[in-house]
C-alpha cells in the first residue's frame, strides 16, 4: 500500500525567513548609487572635454566682484582674444603672474585692458596685454565652488563612515551608524569651510565722533551685521553696506556681530534641509532587527 503525504495549507519546510522593507530599500540604495556613479562619470567627462577646448574653472576667493561673483562662486572660463568693456575676465596681473584675478573690463585702449572688481574703489594698477588673459566668463555659478570644496572631505567621509558601518552585523545598527556618520561628515565640512555667513570689512573711517565701516557678506545665506551700539546692515552674499558707530571704545576699537536674517519661508526651507537625515529615518525607516533578504 502506497503512503502519500498530505501537507497542509500554510506549512512550510526550511528555516522561515523574514522579508520586510530590506529587500525594496536595498534596491533603492543600488538605483541610486547606480545613478550617482552615472552623474558623477558624465560630470568627469564633460570636465575633461570642457578642459581639451581651453576651458578652466576657478572658485572666487576674494568679494572683490560683489554681488556678480561673491565668494565662493565656481567661475567657468572659456578662451577668448577679444574683449570689449564691461567682459568679466580671468587673468594673472604683470605685477604677480603666480596670481590669479578675475575682474570685470573698465576700459580697452592700445595700451592695454585696465580693469576693476566691481565693488573696489580704484582701479587695478596694471595694464593687461592679451597673453596675461586665461579666458573669459563663460557660466558664473554662485556658491557651487563651495559644493566643490567640500566634495573631497565628504568624499572622504562619506568612505570612512562606510567602512566602520560595515563592522555591524545587523542591517539597522549598520543603516543608524550610516545616517549619523554622513550627517557628521556634512557637518563637519561645514564647520572647516564655513560657507554659510561671513563678513568682511572693506574700509573703516573714524574720527572724534566714532566711526564707519563698510562691509561686504561673503557667506551663502542673507545676514544683519550690527555695530554694538550703532547701525546695522541687512545684506545678501556679496552685498556691501555701510554701518555708522557713534562712539569708539576706550581702546578706540568698535565690534560687529553678524546673524542670520531669513524670511519664513528661508527658515523653513533651512530646517528641513536640517532635518534630513530625521525626515531619512522616519519615511524610509530602519530594518528591523530580524530581517533578513530571501534566500
Amino acid at each position: 500500500m502506497a503512503l502519500t503525504s498530505v501537507r497542509s495549507k500554510g506549512a512550510h519546510s526550511g528555516p522561515r525567513r523574514w522579508v520586510g522593507r530590506q529587500t525594496p530599500v536595498s534596491a533603492s540604495v543600488r538605483i541610486g548609487l547606480a545613478l550617482a556613479v552615472t552623474l558623477l562619470a558624465s560630470i568627469l567627462i564633460a570636465a575633461f572635454l570642457f578642459f581639451l577646448a581651453g576651458g578652466r574653472w576657478f572658485i572666487v576667493q576674494t568679494p572683490s566682484m560683489g554681488e556678480t561673483a561673491p565668494v565662493g562662486t565656481l567661475m567657468l572660463t572659456t578662451p577668448t582674444h577679444h574683449v570689449a568693456v564691461g567682459d568679466i575676465i580671468t587673468f594673472h596681473p604683470p605685477t604677480a603672474p603666480n596670481e590669479t584675478f578675475t575682474h570685470r573690463v573698465i576700459k580697452v585702449t592700445d595700451q592695454g585692458i585696465s580693469t576693476q572688481g566691481d565693488i573696489n574703489g580704484a582701479i587695478d594698477p596694471w595694464m593687461l596685454a592679451p597673453t596675461d588673459i586665461v579666458g573669459e566668463a563663460a557660466v558664473i555659478l554662485p556658491a557651487a565652488g563651495w559644493f566643490v570644496k567640500a566634495l573631497p572631505i565628504v568624499a572622504i567621509g562619506a568612505v570612512l563612515v562606510w567602512f566602520l558601518s560595515s563592522m555591524f552585523h545587523t542591517a539597522a545598527r549598520r543603516s543608524a551608524v550610516r545616517i549619523a556618520g554622513f550627517s557628521f561628515v556634512v557637518a563637519a565640512a561645514a564647520y572647516i569651510l564655513r560657507p554659510l555667513i561671513g563678513v568682511v570689512v572693506l574700509s573703516t573711517n573714524a574720527d572724534e565722533t566714532g566711526a564707519h565701516a563698510t562691509v561686504v557678506s561673503t557667506g551663502i545665506l542673507p545676514i544683519r551685521v550690527q555695530a554694538v551700539g550703532g547701525t546695522s546692515a541687512d545684506l545678501v552674499t556679496g552685498q556691501v553696506g555701510d554701518i555708522d558707530i557713534p562712539s569708539l571704545a576706550d581702546t578706540s576699537q568698535y565690534h560687529l556681530s553678524s546673524a542670520l536674517n531669513m524670511s519664513l519661508v528661508g527658515w523653513i526651507i533651512l530646517g528641513a534641509i536640517c532635518a534630513l537625515p530625521l525626515l531619512w529615518s522616519i519615511v524610509v525607516g530602519l530594518p528591523a532587527e530580524n530581517e533578513e533578504a530571501p534566500a
